[in-house]
């Protein structure tokens, strides 16, 4: 096995073990239990805590990404807009558990400022690429062309990470068809009356 297939295995028993004890809870202790080996082995591919959560995410950000690009690709118009928006939130019991580790790095970065721009920056990709997609669709006149991009981008931003927090801490509050329907009723509001 190479360095990069066994350096993702950490990666991965870190998930697992931020998504069922939280991020304050996570040692590169148990880490390595989760994973079946020593300490020594985890810290041979990352040195502390943080660099291997930095990864981590950085890995599911990327992933994510790759998964709206080719979403961008089936997709056409409003259509395309929520396609993308739905593969951010948590459907599936797999994607509860990604933004359960998301969340946990945020509340982790409180006071830690190379972590508060690290979640700048990926926020920060994410806008741009929904102003370029808004700006697109005003181009093609099928969203209002008053509309305040940047502000209806981080208003997409704030309107996914809301039902993401929520059905993290409560599961039950809105169904996989409820949360695609709340974003589909705000992309509706976006469109040329």
């Amino acid at each position: 096995m190479g360095f990069d297939d066994r350096r993702a295995e950490v990666v991965q028993a870190a998930w697992r073990v931020i998504a069922r004890e939280g991020l304050d809870r996570t040692s590169m202790r148990a880490i390595a239990q989760e994973l079946g080996s020593s300490t020594g082995v985890v810290t041979h591919y990352f040195r502390n805590k943080e660099e291997l959560t930095l990864f981590a995410l950085e890995q599911v950000f990327e992933s994510v990404m790759a998964e709206m690009r080719a979403c961008a690709q089936k997709w056409q118009g409003l259509e395309r807009l929520e396609q993308m928006l739905f593969l951010a939130l948590p459907l599936a019991m797999s994607d509860r558990d990604d933004w359960k580790v998301w969340l946990a790095f945020l509340g982790y970065s409180i006071g830690r400022d190379r972590l508060i721009q690290e979640h700048c920056k990926r926020y920060g990709l994410l806008r741009e690429i929904l102003v370029e997609m808004l700006a697109e669709l005003q181009a093609e006149k099928l969203i209002r062309p008053e509309l305040d991009l940047m502000f209806e981008a981080n208003a997409l931003i704030a309107l996914v990470d809301g039902i993401s927090l929520n059905v993290v801490i409560n599961p039950e509050q809105f169904s996989a068809s409820q949360q695609q329907l709340l974003v589909q009723r705000h992309v509706e509001q976006l469109r040329v009356a």
